[in-house]
């Protein structure tokens, strides 16, 4: 067997290479690195030319959600990139090289990933481990131009509302962060990407990473339009909600029900707002929550029928508010259009409605 010196010194250089693409501004080559798993492949090409010379192939297996970083029009360039830089980074062993180098999804079943070797110990990033996520609200990235953080940022602040903990780069980002790996954070335990499509969003180098990224760990996407222009490449045949873009958070109500269809998560959103609702502090908060859970609820279980019921009951804000029962009996309404049935308010108590004998039909 062939003792080749140019094996032992490719994690090395792996490692040198990490920390040069980190100093060029390259955040998504530096992740590749570091959240791969190596094989190389030795002696895929021999010419005996000099006494000799031998090629070995380079495989980075990584996370399948990172395969967004990777996107088919660049992934040859990518490739390149990385067996020419491997190349310079180990110059002092002669007749030997890297024939070729290829980033691919993890593959339990694949004999080439049993037998990789992780570039790192560390452990896969969890949700919780996550401290701008704000816990059991749905994590939503906000992509856009950082020209309209502030109106990425309003969106944000009103869907909170909603029962859902948005990323915005630049805001979301503590001081003293570094900036680069929370986005990547932000990315890896999102649930949903909302795109903020304004006129310039597809001219953005970052945003079509973001963008890609999402389609890579098959993330729902969202695109809000706030301009005339439609969405391009991958995402050109989704449809956009138009919304205003002074007013975004007035289209929270609509994006909420949007997410819902998304995520397949209704009641998890639903128990957000219905406990909100039920921990309202004051007379203006119940008619906020209110109408926050009545625009986006449709539907409730018997089971978040009989958690409003014990609520409702504990909490002198909500049973003692006239602007949750005048206004055409809009609470009762609520309840009784979500739940199919007849109710009876009465002080703190909520209860069904009994039919009445005249009621029953004859026989």
């Amino acid at each position: 067997m062939t003792d080749y010196a140019l094996i032992p010194k490719i994690m090395p250089a792996l490692r040198r290479l990490r920390v040069h693409y980190e100093q060029q501004n390259e955040p998504a080559l530096c992740k590749l690195i570091e959240c791969s798993s190596v094989f190389i492949e030795p002696g895929t090409e021999y010419d005996n030319w000099n006494g000799g010379t031998y090629g070995h192939d380079a495989y980075l297996f990584v996370p399948e959600e990172l395969m967004g970083l990777v996107s088919l029009d660049d992934q040859e360039a990518i490739f390149e990139r990385i067996r020419e830089d491997l190349n310079k980074a180990t110059p002092e062993v002669e007749n030997e090289y890297i024939r070729a180098a290829f980033v691919i999804p993890e593959e339990v079943a694949d004999p080439k990933f049993q037998a990789a070797v992780p570039f790192t110990k560390r452990a896969r990033l969890e949700p919780a481990q996550v401290e701008f996520w704000h816990s059991n609200y749905l994590r939503v990235f906000i992509s856009h131009k950082a020209e309209h953080k502030a109106a990425a940022n309003a969106l944000a602040t009103s869907l909170f509302e909603f029962g859902v903990s948005s990323f915005v780069a630049h805001d979301t980002i503590k001081p003293m962060k570094e900036w680069q790996s929370e986005i990547m954070n932000g990315l890896m335990t999102m649930e949903v990407m909302i795109v903020m499509l304004t006129e310039d969003f597809h001219g953005s180098t970052w945003t079509n990473q973001e963008v890609g990224f999402a389609l890579g760990r098959g993330i729902p996407i969202i695109a809000i339009k706030t301009g005339e222009d439609d969405p391009q490449g991958f995402i050109g045949s989704m449809q956009a909600l138009k919304a205003d873009y002074n007013n975004l958070g007035q289209s929270s109500a609509e994006v909420h029900k949007l997410l819902v269809n998304e995520i397949g998560q209704e009641g998890r959103l639903k128990s957000i707002l219905i406990e909100a609702f039920l921990s309202s502090e004051s007379y203006h908060d119940a008619m906020e929550r209110l109408s926050r859970l009545s625009q986006t609820t449709d539907r409730l279980t018997d089971q978040e029928f009989k958690r409003i019921v014990k609520g409702y009951a504990e909490n002198d804000q909500l049973y003692t508010c006239g602007g949750i029962h005048t206004r055409g009996y809009w609470f009762q309404r609520f309840l009784e259009t979500a739940t199919g049935k007849k109710l009876e308010i009465h002080g703190k108590t909520i209860s069904e409605k009994q039919a009445a004998e005249d009621d029953e039909i004859p026989f």
